[in-house]
C-alpha cells in the first residue's frame, strides 16, 4: 500500500456505516496523540499493576464462546483484560457486521478477510492504524516471525506511513489445493491409474456419469461440480480470479485468451452432463464449509473443495482420521469409501495447476476505532505477541488444558482433542480454536506435527512447477470501488456461459465491458503497485 498508488482516496463506506461513527456506541475511549510514544513494556507488568481495559473481540470462531470458557477467563486474567467476544456466522459476515456498524458497535480488535476491505475500513475510520516504534515494541515476536518468511509482507499492510493491519502468514501456502478422486469409483468404472492429463480427466468424468460408478443401478451420479473448475482453468495456465504477470506487466486472469479456453471445455463438459447441476450453488450444503458433501455423499467423483488439510489421508498408526472429508467420507460410506489423490491435470500446452497461494495470507486484523486509545491497543498487542511468541501460550489458546481438554497422539506431537471438545463447536464453547489464535504460527505447528504427516503432505499436495498465486498482494486504491461489481459481472458471464445460457462469443463483450468498469482503472493501479516494489 505503500508509494503514490497507495494514497488515492478510497470510495466511502455506505452512508449507513459512515453515519455509525459518529453514532453511539460504546463509551468513547481517549483517543491519543499522534505523535504519542509507545507505553512501557512489551509483556503486562504485575508491579506495574495495570488498569483492567475492556475489550471488544472478533475473530468469526466457530460458534458462541461461553460466558464463564476457561480459554478466555485465562486471557483475561493474564492480560487484565475484560472481554467481549462477539459472535457472527462467518458465511454471513458482511450483512452482520454491516448491522453492527450501522448501529454504532465497532470491535477492538477483528478479523478482516480481504485488503480491500481493510483499507476500505481504515480511509473511513473504522479502523485504526499503528507505528513502526510500536510493531517494535509491543510485537517484536511477531515482526520476527513474519521478518523469517519475508519482511516484504508488512509493506503490503502500510498506507500512508502507517501499519493498517496485521498480516497473516500462509505456511501452507507451498501446497495446492487437493485432487480428490473416489478410488473405489475409479476402480468400479474399470479406471487403473490416477488421471493425469485433462483427457484422462475428462474420460473419468464420462465413466462416473454413465457406468453406476456407485452400483445402485441409477443415472444419479456425476463427476465434478464447481471445484474441479479450478483444475481445468489451471490445465490452460489461469485462475480467473487472480491477477497474473504476462510479459512484465499485471494483468487480469479473468480476460486472458486462456480463460476463453477454458471457458469453451467446461461448456461442452456441462453440455455433456458430467457436471452437477446444482454447481453454481456449490459442493457444501451447510455446517463447516470445507466439506465437499457432494463428495463424501457420492454424488461426484473428484474434488478439490476447502484447503489441502481437508483431505489429509488417514493413518492408523497414529490413530489419525484423516482431514475433514476423509474423516466424513469414512463415516458415511462405513469404510468402503477410498480417496485416490492426484495431480492436477497436464493441458494441451503442458501447464497444469490450481491455487498455491503462496506465503502471503490472505487475511488480516485490524483495530476498531476506539483502540485509537494507546492501551487499549498496545494491551491487544502484547496478548497478540505473547500468544504468536510464545508456545505454552499458543497451546493453551488453541486447544485447552493438556489432560482436561486434550491429549497428545501417539505419536507424542499430534494434539488430540478429548471427547466434548472434538468439534469446532465445542472448541469455540471453551474460548479455544481461533478464538485467540485465529492465524498460523508456522514454527509453533511444525512441533505438533507428527513428521510423517508433512512428508504425506509434501506427496500428495505440493507439485513442483505447479500452481497460481495472486501477483498483486495488496488492496488497490479503487478495490472497493470496482472489485466487487467486477467479480460479479465475470462470474455471472462465466456461468451464463458454461450452462449454455450465453455463447461463448460473449466472452469478448465481457472483456470490454470489464475493462470499461474499472478494470483498465485497477489494472494501472496493480502495474503502479507492481512498479513500486522495483
Amino acid at each position: 500500500m505503500q508509494g503514490k498508488w497507495g494514497k488515492a482516496a478510497s470510495v466511502l463506506m455506505a452512508g449507513v456505516v459512515a453515519a455509525s461513527l459518529t453514532a453511539c456506541g460504546k463509551e468513547e475511549k481517549p483517543a491519543s496523540s499522534p505523535n504519542a510514544s509507545p507505553g512501557p513494556s512489551s509483556e503486562p507488568s504485575e508491579s506495574a499493576a495495570p488498569k483492567t481495559v475492556s475489550l471488544d473481540w472478533l475473530t468469526y470462531q466457530y460458534g458462541p464462546v461461553d460466558n464463564d470458557a476457561p480459554i478466555k477467563k485465562f486471557v483475561e486474567d493474564k492480560f487484565n483484560v475484560k472481554l467481549n467476544i462477539w459472535y457472527m456466522d462467518v458465511t454471513q459476515r458482511e450483512q452482520l457486521l454491516g448491522t453492527k456498524l450501522a448501529s454504532g458497535e465497532i470491535p477492538d480488535f477483528m478479523t478482516v478477510y480481504s485488503g480491500a476491505d481493510l483499507q476500505k475500513f481504515y480511509t473511513q475510520g473504522v479502523t485504526v492504524g499503528y507505528t513502526e516504534e510500536e510493531l517494535n515494541q509491543y510485537m517484536p515476536n511477531y515482526k520476527k516471525l513474519v521478518d523469517s518468511y519475508d519482511p516484504k509482507i508488512w509493506d503490503y499492510v502500510k498506507y500512508d506511513g502507517k501499519y493498517i493491519g496485521i498480516p497473516s502468514i500462509n505456511s501452507d501456502g507451498v501446497y495446492s489445493l487437493a485432487t480428490a478422486w473416489r478410488q473405489d469409483w475409479l476402480e468400479k468404472v474399470g479406471i487403473t491409474k490416477v488421471p493425469e492429463t485433462l483427457e484422462e480427466y475428462k474420460e473419468a468424468l464420462v465413466k462416473f456419469r454413465n457406468d453406476d460408478p456407485d452400483g445402485n443401478n441409477k443415472k444419479d451420479t456425476y463427476g465434478m461440480s464447481n471445484s474441479g473448475m479450478t483444475n481445468v482453468y489451471g490445465a490452460y495456465g489461469v485462475y480467473p480470479e487472480f491477477w497474473t504477470i504476462r510479459d512484465g506487466q499485471i494483468v487480469w486472469s479473468g480476460i486472458l485468451p486462456e480463460t476463453k479456453k477454458a471457458l469453451e471445455t467446461l461448456r461442452e463438459w456441462k453440455q455433456e452432463d458430467l457436471i452437477s447441476p446444482e454447481w453454481v450453488i456449490g459442493e457444501n450444503t451447510g455446517g463447516y464449509w470445507a466439506i465437499s458433501h457432494d463428495f463424501v455423499n457420492g454424488k461426484i467423483g473428484v474434488s478439490s473443495h476447502g484447503s489441502y488439510y481437508h483431505w489429509s489421508p488417514a493413518d492408523p498408526e497414529t490413530n489419525f482420521l484423516g482431514g475433514d472429508n476423509t474423516k466424513m467420507l469414512a463415516e458415511v460410506t462405513k469404510g468402503e469409501g477410498k480417496i485416490a489423490y492426484g495431480k492436477p491435470p497436464v493441458g494441451p500446452d503442458g501447464k497444469f495447476g490450481n491455487i498455491t497461494p503462496g506465503l502471503v495470507g490472505g487475511t488480516y486484523m485490524a483495530f476498531g476505532k476506539d483502540a485509537a486509545d494507546d492501551e487499549t491497543r498496545h494491551r491487544i498487542m502484547q496478548i497478540w505477541d505473547t500468544v504468536y511468541g510464545d508456545f505454552d501460550t499458543f497451546v493453551k489458546v488453541k486447544y485447552g488444558d493438556k489432560g482436561v481438554h486434550h491429549d497428545n497422539g501417539p505419536d507424542g506431537h499430534t494434539i488430540v482433542m478429548k471427547e466434548g471438545f472434538k468439534t469446532n463447536e465445542e472448541m469455540a464453547k471453551i474460548g479455544a480454536h481461533i478464538t485467540f489464535s485465529p492465524f498460523a504460527q508456522p514454527e509453533f505447528s511444525k512441533k505438533l506435527q507428527d513428521p510423517k504427516r508433512v512428508g504425506a503432505n509434501d506427496k500428495y499436495f505440493k507439485f513442483e512447477g505447479a500452481g497460481y498465486e495472486n501477483a498483486v498482494k495488496s488492496p488497490l486504491p479503487s478495490d472497493s470501488k470496482y472489485s466487487k461489481n467486477l467479480i460479479k459481472l465475470q462470474q455471472d458471464t462465466f456461468t451464463a456461459i458454461i450452462n449454455g445460457e450465453k455463447p461463448l462469443e460473449e466472452f469478448d463483450k465481457f472483456v470490454e465491458e470489464w475493462k470499461s468498469s474499472g478494470g483498465d482503472q485497477l489494472t494501472k493501479e496493480a502495474n503502479e503497485w507492481y512498479q513500486s516494489l522495483k
